[in-house]
């Protein structure tokens, strides 16, 4: 069962688990990449709002609703450039580290544009680090940050899991508002409000994708399919339609509710906080019932 005091699960400058203020449901809410928390033994060769230009600033807080209805929230601390937990340990980036990196990798699209496991850039073609570091020191980092993440995520889905017999994970996220120099889609693409990715319907059914969809276009918004992103290491780790275990990568476009230059809220932040919200009542009425 779901452990009952949750700030154990606190690491300081890692990871925090939100606990639910309502009867458990069976939901689970992470938000991987909204941590701008600068760890001490990172060296950037660049400036602090430059490695935070890529988090999804304000996503842990605009679903912060999730606990209202039922769901932990989990979230990361530190930046998605430092160390990315929506990567596999096969994306390492092995033009990082000195040395030859002794670990599994594969053939990543992710790494080649400099956005691995660890980025190479800040931005743009913008070196991250003055040189490359030692693996000992990648590997602390994968040991500290990386695996924590996935630990305490697998830990709250196999709770609910157990719980329940299913458990419906919303991996949250936001997006630029147009394709970027080094993202999957072309410069300049004019993104939707919102992508739900699914991994091309492999990691959740049908039914609550629709649902999430149809729930979100009521509210006025636009809502894309797996364009431009399809889900990534969170969503294809830990979803398993078949046996009651779904996972969907939700992404907010964040003209949505923030100046993209400086990070701070629109006008129109506390109503989409809002939107999800209701969001979340109609999913977690509709995880109880299926």
């Amino acid at each position: 069962m779901i452990p009952g005091d949750l700030k154990d699960l606190t690491i300081e400058g890692v990871i925090s688990v939100i606990a639910p203020r309502a009867p458990l449901v069976p939901m689970v809410f992470d938000s991987p990449h909204s941590g701008l928390d600068m760890p001490q033994d990172f060296h950037p060769a660049v400036t602090v709002e430059r490695v935070r230009v890529a988090a999804d600033t304000h996503v842990d807080d605009l679903f912060e609703s999730a606990p209202a209805i039922g769901a932990p929230l989990l979230k990361a601390h530190f930046p998605r450039s430092f160390l990315d937990v929506n990567r596999s340990l096969r994306d390492m980036d092995t033009q990082l580290v000195s040395g030859e990196w002794p670990h599994p990798t594969r053939e990543s699209g992710t790494a080649k544009r400099g956005m691995g496991l660890m980025w190479r850039f800040a931005w743009g073609n913008e070196p991250m680090y003055a040189a490359p570091m030692s693996v000992a020191e990648a590997e602390a980092r994968i040991g500290k940050y990386w695996q924590p993440y996935h630990h305490h995520l697998a830990m709250l889905l196999n709770a609910v899991y157990a719980r329940f017999g299913k458990v419906y994970h919303i991996n949250c996220h936001s997006m630029t508002a147009v394709g970027h120099e080094i993202s999957s889609d072309p410069p300049g693409t004019v993104r939707a409000d919102i992508c739900l990715g699914d991994l091309h319907g492999a990691s959740s059914s049908q039914e609550f994708v629709a649902l999430i969809a149809e729930t979100l276009k009521a509210e006025g918004l636009d809502v894309a399919l797996n364009r431009p992103f399809r889900g990534a290491e969170l969503v294809t780790a830990y979803s398993n339609p078949a046996h009651g275990r779904h996972s969907v990568q939700f992404e907010i476009n964040r003209k949505l509710y923030m100046d993209e230059a400086t990070r701070e809220r629109s006008p129109g932040y506390e109503k989409l906080k809002d939107v999800f919200a209701r969001m979340n009542r109609v999913l977690a009425d509709y995880a109880i019932r299926s």
